[in-house]
């Protein structure tokens, strides 16, 4: 017996989705200026399952370094450098729906082509769009992963706040740095910056390389104002993947339209992922019928994700940038 349209038009959905599910994949670390950067420092984690996500927390020093000659003793001791903390799973969906009167006039084979690239292009482009707002967001929305203003939060010192189980009020040592901007930025931003990222460094004197700066329009276009002669100066790979990036100090500083007014954040991504469920990330779900709604369909996409940190004394953020 041969499929029903409904059937047919549901295996073009999934037949189609199944083909770009990797272009999907790939472009959503390419729509993110900070996915991208941490996908090319090694900061994103695949994995299949496990219950909550595991983060190993890097908070102190192996004390048992000497210089040694003949005779020497090297201390024979382990000190207490890790532990385990854990974050939840969190869930991102976007529905694709299907109208029954959509379904019927759009029968001929390449209007039904046309509607599902129309309907997945759409979808698509709005999970990018939500996972570029979140990733700046501070993890309090509704069921929503933690993001760089919680992360690395502008109470600094002071932040009392939660983060993967930890209260940052009891273990300050699980704060990360902040700095109140000195005055105008025509004035102070580039020493302020320097400062910033000099005081990351103290941290992480051996992981350098892939340290970058993330801020709003307003704070980028003020720093291109006030280094004029470094315009010119980018960094290749942002450039080549589309993002509008310049150099400070030979790392990458970079605008996105989400990251919040007059903030720029320091980041090492040695101690900041995201963390993927692969085998739930940009899963499309079987097409169901709707109840009470004859012949309409619904189908959802569905990404499975979380960002942590491990060792936030490495980051900073620099505020009231203006």
């Amino acid at each position: 017996m041969p499929p029903t349209w409904t059937e047919t038009v549901d295996n073009l959905f999934s037949s189609t989705w199944a083909e770009r599910k990797a272009q999907a994949i790939e472009q959503a670390f390419l729509k993110t200026p900070v996915i991208f950067w941490l996908r090319e420092a090694g900061r994103v984690d695949h994995i299949n399952g496990y219950k909550r996500i595991e983060v190993p927390l890097n908070y102190g020093a192996n004390e048992t370094v000497r210089w040694i000659t003949r005779g020497t003793p090297v201390p024979i001791q382990d000190n207490e450098i890790i532990t385990i903390a854990y974050e939840d799973w969190k869930y991102l969906g976007v529905s694709i729906m299907r109208w029954f009167e959509e379904d019927q006039k759009n029968r001929a084979k390449a209007q039904a082509i046309n509607l599902v690239a129309t309907k997945t292009d759409t979808a698509e482009r709005s999970l990018w769009e939500e996972m570029e707002r979140v990733v700046f967001a501070d993890g309090t929305g509704l069921n929503e992963p933690n993001g760089l203003k919680n992360l690395i939060s502008t109470s600094g010192a002071s932040d009392t706040n939660t983060v993967h189980g930890i209260s940052r009020s009891t273990y300050t040592w699980f704060r990360n740095q902040s700095k109140a901007a000195t005055g105008a930025a025509a004035v102070y931003l580039v020493s302020d910056m320097r400062t910033c990222l000099n005081d990351i460094t103290k941290y992480s004197k051996s992981e350098l390389q892939d340290i970058f700066m993330i801020t709003d329009q307003t704070s980028f276009e003020l720093y291109e104002d006030v280094c004029l002669e470094m315009k010119i100066l980018m960094n290749t790979k942002l450039a080549e993947a589309g993002f509008d990036s310049i150099v400070f100090k030979g790392r990458p500083l970079i605008w996105s339209p989400s990251a919040p007014s007059g903030e720029m954040r320091f980041v090492n991504p040695n101690y900041i992922k995201l963390v993927t469920d692969e085998g739930f990330f940009m899963e499309m779900t079987d097409w169901k019928s709707i109840p009470d709604q004859p012949f309409d369909r619904v189908a959802q996409i569905v990404c499975t994700m979380n960002m942590v940190t491990s060792r936030p004394i490495c980051q900073k953020v620099l505020y009231n940038i203006a």
